[in-house]
Formats: structure tokens, C-alpha cells, sequence
């Protein structure tokens, strides 16, 4: 078959062949086949797609991995033809799985976005022959740099116009960056396997991982965390509010979807009931955040009625995880330093920021809901303190002194250590 173009579906179709573990293509001495990997939405708690996996092997049955085979071929050409070749087999092997419902992921690599390729027509095909809608297909484009990024880009939107569904695959890795999500305007991201395990780490900072899904949900991306395969990994991407789990934790990939998925279903029941297991465990979960508006409200008084942020503070105190106390004028800004129970000494990496007189906090949530709604008690968070450097909830209401109309603020640290009770005398 020449090399020099790019084989076409009517090229392919009769290199298919069919065994015991479903439709393969032998081509250059590898035989290309299909696993499937279950993809799951968290909330539905259930199965919502599938993962196409290429399983090569050589003449002699040993296996070769995807990135060795791609990499080893000799051209460009060569590596087309082994890319629309194993769309093929995936869309063979998903279709007669005969599932009505659930998208299909399928990887596709940047470099081989080159003007001349029709690869939109290749996919129309697929979807035509097979009978599988555009709409239930995944594109995966791998992170890696493409030779000609504004014709990727287009050749992106070429896809989107025929409701085909774009993910950027291995995010967090090399090439990854913010950069192409905002230009590509995916409609999912899979996290990276490296990136989960990181963010599962002991002692990671289980807020990295949220905010970190929250930037790629207002991209208005919905994201996947892929190579899940411990009970930490999954309950961090849990807490993060992750959309899609896949990987091991759920199960081997298998040539059948039916059988890769068979599991999931009490899998995902576990799932739930370790995810409420480990969030009421926590100390601060039975924390109720009535408590925290009480204390704020009592402050707020005692400020109203003297006038004096000292006595008002160590009200204020009473609930023992309340760390500071403030007060900023309606446009935000903070005249007079802050009152902190137990200061500890300023550090001096931190000294720039001290004191703290003289911040305007008219950018946080709690002082726009405040001023919005006059008189209320509001508690918003987590957000980061810059002066704890790490995340605090903040209560604010607006107080009235004489003719100034003021904000009382205070912040909130759950990881405080409460105090001990009395002791009987």
C-alpha cells in the first residue's frame, strides 16, 4: 500500500480482523488492538464513558508501548497510518459493545496536525461507518507542542463545529500550561497521573488541588482525574470537586467495556461511603459556622457600644478559633492595626506586610457581601490569608458608630488548637 498519502477508511476497513478477544489490524509486524478503561462521573455515580486503550504487540506477542511504537516510526506518514488504524479498531471493538449510551475517548497527537491532513473527514467517517455519533466522542490531544499552533487551533475548531467533544489529556506534565486551555477552550481536562499523586502527597495542601479545579471549571472546562489508584488520591480529587475519575482504583482496563465497568458500580457506592466517612471524621467538619457568626455578631455589639475594637475583640475571642479581629471604612480600607489573640512575632520574611494598617480588603468576598447587605452577618471562605499564609474563613458585618458606618471583620483558623478547659480549683 503506498506510504506517500494517507490511508482512508476504505483502506483500512479490510486489514480488520476479528478473534476471541474482539477486532485487531495487523500492520509493519504489530497487531493492534483495543482495552477499555471505565470513566466515571462522581456525582451521577456512574459509568459515563470509556477510555480507548491501544494494546500492541510484536510478531513474537511481546507488548510495546503506545509511546515506544509512535516514536520508533520511521516517518511521519507511518505514524498517521498507525494512529487511523487503531481509531479504527477502538471504533470497531466500542461499537459492537453495543452500548447505547456513554462517549469514547480517543487519543490524538498535536504533531500530526499538519495542514493537508483531513482529519475532520476521517472522523466523519468513522462516525458514519460505525454509527456512532460525533457527539460521543472524546478527542484527547496529548500535551505536547504542535509544529504549527495557530493551524492546530483551527483544526481544534473544525472538530468542536461537529459537536465533538475536545480534552486536553495529561495536563500537568511538560508541555502543559494554561496557555492552550485558554486558546483551545477545551470542554475537559484530564489531570495528569503524576499531578493526582502529587496533590495525594502527605502534607500536599488539599486547597491546591481545589483551586486548581476551580481555575480550569471557570475556564469552562469539566475535568477528569485519570490514573486514580489509591484511596487517598481518590478522595482528594473528591474534595477538590473533580468531575471524572479512571484509572486502576476502579478496576483493570479490559478488551470488553461491559467487563472493565462490571465493578463499578459497588465501587463507586464504597467510594461515597468512604468520602462521608473521612469528611465527618475531621475535626473541623462538626465545627458549625453559626458559631462563628455569633461570635461575630457578639464583637460587632460590643464594638457598637463602646466604640472601642480592643474590648470588642476579646469578645470576640470567645470562640475559640477566631484569630483576628478588624475593622475597615466602606471603601475597604483598614485604618488601624489588627487585634490578634496570642501574636506571635512578626517574621521577618514576612515583614513587608506588617502592619497591616493601612490594607484595603475591598476585593474579598465577605466585604462585598457585608456592604451589600448591611446589618447581616456573613461568613465566607476558605480563602488565603496573607497573613497566615495559609486558609482562614472571615466574618464580617457592617457596625454603626456615631456617623461612620464601618465593617467588623474577623478571621476564622480551623487548624487553631482550642484551649484547654479550666481546671477545677
Amino acid at each position: 500500500m503506498a506510504s506517500k498519502r494517507a490511508m482512508t477508511l476504505a483502506d483500512i476497513l479490510p486489514l480488520l480482523a476479528r478473534d476471541d478477544m474482539g477486532w485487531h489490524i495487523d500492520y509493519r509486524g504489530v497487531r493492534l488492538r483495543s482495552a477499555f478503561q471505565p470513566v466515571v462521573s462522581v456525582t451521577h455515580k456512574r459509568v459515563v464513558g470509556f477510555e480507548a486503550l491501544l494494546r500492541a504487540t510484536n510478531a513474537a506477542g511481546e507488548a510495546i508501548a503506545p509511546d515506544t511504537l509512535f516514536a520508533r516510526a520511521p516517518a511521519k506518514t507511518i505514524a498517521l497510518a498507525l494512529e487511523r488504524l487503531t481509531r479504527c479498531v477502538h471504533f470497531a471493538n466500542f461499537s459492537e459493545a453495543g452500548l447505547d449510551k456513554g462517549w469514547l475517548f480517543v487519543n490524538a497527537l498535536p504533531r500530526l496536525f499538519k495542514t493537508g491532513w483531513p482529519y475532520s473527514s476521517y472522523i466523519d467517517e468513522l462516525c458514519a461507518y460505525f454509527g456512532l455519533p460525533h457527539s460521543r466522542i472524546v478527542i484527547e490531544l496529548l500535551e505536547e507542542p504542535a509544529a504549527d499552533e495557530a493551524h492546530f487551533e483551527h483544526t481544534v475548531e473544525s472538530l468542536r463545529r461537529r459537536e465533538l467533544i475536545i480534552a486536553i489529556d495529561d495536563f500537568g506534565t511538560g508541555f502543559s500550561n494554561f496557555d492552550r486551555i485558554w486558546r483551545v477552550r477545551p470542554d475537559l481536562v484530564k489531570l495528569d497521573r503524576s499531578l493526582v499523586a502529587r496533590m495525594a502527597m502527605p502534607g500536599a495542601d488539599p486547597q491546591f488541588a481545589t483551586q486548581l479545579v476551580t481555575m480550569l471549571h471557570r475556564a469552562g472546562a469539566m475535568v477528569l482525574g485519570e490514573g486514580v489508584e489509591t484511596d487517598e488520591e481518590l478522595m482528594t480529587l473528591m474534595e477538590a470537586d473533580v468531575d471524572f475519575i479512571q484509572g486502576f482504583w476502579l478496576g483493570q482496563p479490559d478488551t470488553s467495556p461491559q467487563v472493565a465497568a462490571a465493578q463499578a458500580p459497588a465501587l463507586v457506592d464504597a467510594m461515597w461511603t468512604r468520602f462521608r466517612a473521612r469528611t465527618g471524621s475531621r475535626p473541623h467538619a462538626a465545627i458549625d459556622l453559626r458559631h462563628f457568626e455569633q461570635a461575630v455578631s457578639a464583637g460587632a455589639k460590643a464594638y457598637e457600644r463602646s466604640g472601642d475594637l480592643a474590648p470588642a475583640a476579646q469578645q470576640t475571642f470567645a470562640q475559640p478559633f477566631a484569630k483576628r479581629v478588624f475593622l475597615v471604612d466602606e471603601l475597604g480600607n483598614q485604618h488601624e492595626p489588627s487585634i490578634t489573640r496570642d501574636p506571635a512575632p512578626e517574621s521577618e520574611r514576612l515583614s513587608p506586610l506588617f502592619p497591616d494598617a493601612g490594607c484595603n480588603w475591598s476585593r474579598r468576598a465577605y466585604f462585598k457581601r457585608a456592604i451589600a447587605a448591611p446589618g447581616r452577618v456573613t461568613v465566607m471562605g476558605p480563602h488565603y490569608s496573607l497573613t497566615d499564609g495559609k486558609d482562614c474563613y472571615t466574618g464580617a458585618v457592617t457596625v454603626e458608630f456615631g456617623s461612620r458606618r464601618q465593617v467588623f471583620c474577623v478571621d476564622f483558623l480551623l487548624d487553631m488548637p482550642s484551649p484547654e478547659p479550666p481546671r477545677d480549683q
